[in-house]
C-alpha cells in the first residue's frame, strides 16, 4: 500500500527498507489499532457522531480507559519516580499548552499537502521557514532550545534525544539526509571489515540500517527535532489525541543520550504487577550473545532481578496507577541495565515477538523469553523485491 501510493517518487532502496520495517515492527497507529481491537458492540440508537467519544460505535467507558491507559504512561508520569533511583535516562520536560499542540497538528496538516519535492531539501527548508512566521512555533523552538542547551550542560553529554510524552518521532528519520548518508557508512565499514571482496550480508544490513534510524534520534537543536516532529504521524497522531481527552496534557521530553548497541534492547510485559514476558526489541536481526542459550539466561535474570530488585519497588508505591504496562529495557555499551520507557498494556502497543492475538495468555499469565534466533523470511522477501525495484529506477545502485 505504500509503495503503490507513492510510485512515482525516486526509488530509494534505506528508504523503502526502512518504511517495510516501521510498518512492520512499530506501533505505526496507536489510536486507530487499539479502537479496531477494542470490543465492539451492536447499537440500535443512532449515534450522535459529532461526540467525540462514540467514535466507531465504541462505549465512553472503553475510550475513557484507553485514554487512561495512555497518560498514565506518558513519560511525565513514571520517569522522576525511576531516575530518582538511577534506573532511567535524566530528563528535563518543555510543557506545551493546547494552542502549541494545535500548532503542531497544522503544521503536520500542512506537510502532508506539500508534493514529493516540496518535501525535500530546500523546498523544505522553506517551508520551515514559513512556520517559524507563526508566533506560537516560533516561541516553541525558542524555549525547546534554551531547555536543550541548559541539558547538554547539566547531564554532560553530547547530544540528547527528544521526544513527546507519548512517542517518539522515529517513524520520520529516514527523511533526513544524515540518516541514510550514515546507513551507507555503516554498510561500508562492514564491508571493510570483511576485507577484499567482502558483502554486507543481509543481517549485518539490517542491523546498519536500525543503528543509523536510532542514532538519527539524537542531536543538539531545537529547530532539528522539531523538523523531525513536523514530518512524523506519530507525533501528530499523539497530538490529535491529547487534544481530544478532556484533561489535556503533554509535551516535550528531553532525555540524556546513552548507548545502547543494535539488539540490547528488550520488551517487557508486566500484567498486574507480574513479569510476564520478555523478547528482543528489535527482532528482525540476530545477535551474537543472544544466539547462546547461556547468554540469553543471563541476561533473562539479569533484568527479572533488575525489575525486581529496583524497578517494581519504586514503580508500585502506595497508591500508583502502575498495575499492567509494557516497560522497554536496555543493557548498555557498559553492561549497566536501565528502563528505557513504559507503554500501555494494550493491543495497540507493538507485541514485538509475542501475538496479542493468540498469545495473550502468555502475556499476562508466565515468564517467557524470546530472541531471534534466524531471519525472518519476509525480510528476504522485501530485501529481493526493494533490489528488483531499484534496478528498474534511474540506475540507483543495489546496497
Amino acid at each position: 500500500f505504500w509503495w503503490s501510493s507513492r510510485s512515482q517518487r525516486e526509488l530509494n532502496f534505506p528508504e523503502i527498507l526502512w518504511r517495510f520495517f516501521y510498518e512492520l515492527t512499530m506501533d505505526a497507529s496507536a489510536l486507530s489499532v487499539a479502537l479496531k481491537r477494542v470490543r465492539l458492540k451492536k447499537n440500535k440508537e443512532v449515534n450522535d457522531r459529532s461526540a467525540p467519544m462514540t467514535k466507531a460505535g465504541l462505549e465512553k467507558k472503553d475510550l475513557d480507559q484507553y485514554y487512561k491507559d495512555v497518560q498514565d504512561t506518558y513519560v511525565e508520569s513514571w520517569e522522576p519516580l525511576l531516575t530518582e533511583k538511577g534506573l532511567t535516562f535524566r530528563t528535563a520536560y518543555v510543557p506545551m499548552d493546547k494552542k502549541e499542540a494545535e500548532a503542531m497538528v497544522k503544521a503536520y496538516e500542512a506537510y502532508e499537502k506539500l508534493s514529493e519535492e516540496e518535501q525535500k531539501g530546500k523546498h523544505f527548508d522553506k517551508f520551515y521557514t514559513m512556520l517559524l512566521k507563526n508566533p506560537t512555533f516560533l516561541k516553541m523552538q525558542e524555549t525547546l532550545q534554551k531547555q536543550i542547551d541548559s541539558c547538554l550542560n547539566l547531564f554532560k553529554c553530547e547530544k540528547v534525544f527528544v521526544k513527546g510524552s507519548s512517542r517518539s518521532a522515529k517513524d520520520a528519520v529516514i527523511e533526513l539526509p544524515n540518516m541514510t548518508a550514515d546507513f551507507e557508512s555503516r554498510c561500508q565499514r562492514v564491508r571493510k571489515q570483511k576485507g577484499k571482496g567482502g558483502e554486507c550480508d543481509l543481517n549485518s544490513g539490517v542491523v546498519s540500517l536500525l543503528g543509523a534510524g536510532k542514532d538519527a534520534m539524537s542531536g543538539t537543536s531545537a529547530q532539528y527535532f522539531l523538523q523531525l516532529f513536523v514530518r512524523s504521524e506519530r507525533i501528530y497522531q499523539d497530538m490529535t489525541l491529547a487534544l481530544e481527552m478532556e484533561e489535556f496534557k503533554s509535551g516535550w521530553a528531553i532525555r540524556e543520550w546513552v548507548d545502547v548497541d543494535i539488539g540490547m534492547e528488550f520488551r517487557g510485559f508486566i500484567y498486574r504487577r507480574k513479569f510476564c514476558a520478555l523478547c528482543q526489541y528489535d527482532y528482525l536481526v540476530k545477535v551474537k550473545d543472544l544466539q547462546d542459550s547461556k547468554k540469553r539466561q543471563d541476561i533473562k535474570s539479569r533484568i527479572k532481578n533488575f525489575y525486581a530488585d529496583s524497578v517494581a519497588p519504586a514503580l508500585h508505591r502506595e497508591g500508583s496507577p502502575f498495575q499492567s504496562y509494557v516497560a522497554d529495557f536496555a543493557i548498555d555499551t557498559t553492561g549497566k541495565c536501565w528502563i528505557i520507557e513504559l507503554n500501555p498494556y494494550q493491543e495497540s502497543t507493538d507485541g514485538a515477538m509475542f501475538s496479542w492475538a493468540t498469545e495473550k495468555t502468555i502475556l499476562s499469565t508466565g515468564m517467557s523469553v524470546r530472541a531471534c534466533m534466524h531471519e525472518c523470511a519476509c525480510v528476504h522477501v522485501c530485501v529481493m523485491l526493494c533490489l528488483r525495484l531499484s534496478q528498474r529506477g534511474n540506475g540507483l545502485k543495489q546496497q
